[in-house]
């Protein structure tokens, strides 16, 4: 039996008497690994590497974040780079520089993304350390954001942020394979700052799951922006001003696709859900007999290379300014500014 987030049942349900008598040799090879992270060699110097990501199974809203953060700094005046793993494409251990013509396939659907969406340079590597070194080799960038990567540990980072998601919670706060977390939470003391996507109220969110810690901790609020259409991207349309399309269908292949579907229901949308897996790779068949699609960013980029007919993508944003004021600040610490 699954649960949402791809978790299954019992991740939501206490530790068993068996588990916690093995959880003891996870949560050794999890503290040796975090001494190598530790010990990761630097690529650069001079340059800061940012790395946001998680300590728990399943769509945290980290690339979101990864994307918001970076178009507050190109704002700002930053020239950021941005690497990946590429999950879901075929990355391995050459680094894979990402374009607009690049296939999701290839580099994976977020870093696509990413780049469609920023149009700073975007590394993908499975070897994180080797992304960045290309990143900064061909690219005068004076900030590197990695998306994900915080359990990496060929990666140095000199700022660590790890993301949860309110809705989603710790689970049974156990380590894998009896829980959701890649790491046991105490590693959390490891980190420069966390970040709650969903509330205003992080501090009390964390609370509620149980965490303590001194670690800076903000919040981030999220909403589906405005809409365009994938054959004319320039052009903004407020969600509000969609119901006179007609009906539409509603695709979504994300962590939790009911959040994207609720959010055109509540923007007045008349929608048809369907719902498929995170970083599902669509075929025709998928899409036979449907019209007029909408959909997320992260879907788009893969229904570019099956839908023949236009669709509409919506674009997600998020609010976290006391935290992007909080990173603006450390970066300049390091006299990029």
């Amino acid at each position: 039996m699954n649960f949402k987030y791809g978790w299954p049942a019992r991740w939501r349900r206490p530790a068993s008497i068996m588990s916690r008598m093995l959880r003891q040799y996870i949560l050794s090879w999890m503290t040796k690994k975090r001494e190598r992270i530790a010990q990761a060699p630097k690529v650069t110097d001079i340059i800061p590497v940012v790395c946001i990501g998680n300590l728990v199974v399943g769509g945290s809203g980290k690339s979101p974040l990864v994307a918001d953060v970076a178009e507050r700094l190109l704002k700002e005046g930053f020239h950021p780079g941005i690497v990946s793993r590429g999950y879901g494409g075929k990355v391995k251990d050459l680094p894979i520089e990402v374009s607009d013509d690049s296939l999701a396939t290839n580099v994976g659907d977020e870093p696509l993304m990413l780049k469609k969406r920023l149009g700073c340079p975007v590394v993908v590597c499975r070897n994180r350390a080797r992304a960045v070194a290309r990143l900064i080799f061909h690219h005068s960038v004076d900030v590197v954001l990695s998306d994900d990567g915080l359990q990496n540990s060929s990666l140095w980072r000199d700022v660590s942020v790890c993301v949860f998601n309110k809705d989603q919670g710790i689970g049974n706060g156990l380590e894998l394979p009896f829980g959701p977390l890649r790491e046991p939470l105490i590693m959390l003391e490891h980190m420069d700052a966390i970040v709650i996507t969903g509330t205003d109220y992080p501090k009390e969110m964390l609370q509620d799951m149980g965490i303590e810690t001194a670690v800076p901790v903000f919040g981030s609020v999220s909403r589906l922006a405005y809409a365009y259409r994938s054959d004319d991207p320039e052009i903004r349309i407020s969600l509000h001003t969609l119901p006179s399309y007609g009906e539409f269908n509603a695709v979504a292949g994300i962590a939790t696709p009911a959040r994207f579907f609720d959010g055109l229901d509540q923007a007045g949308l008349l929608i048809t859900r369907h719902a498929y897996p995170d970083h599902h790779r669509y075929v025709k068949d998928d899409l036979k007999g449907i019209v007029n699609l909408i959909t997320t960013e992260k879907d788009a980029v893969k229904l570019l290379q099956v839908v023949t007919e236009a669709f509409w993508v919506v674009v997600l944003e998020s609010q976290q300014a006391e935290f992007e004021n909080w990173l603006i600040t450390r970066l300049k610490e390091w006299g990029i500014k």
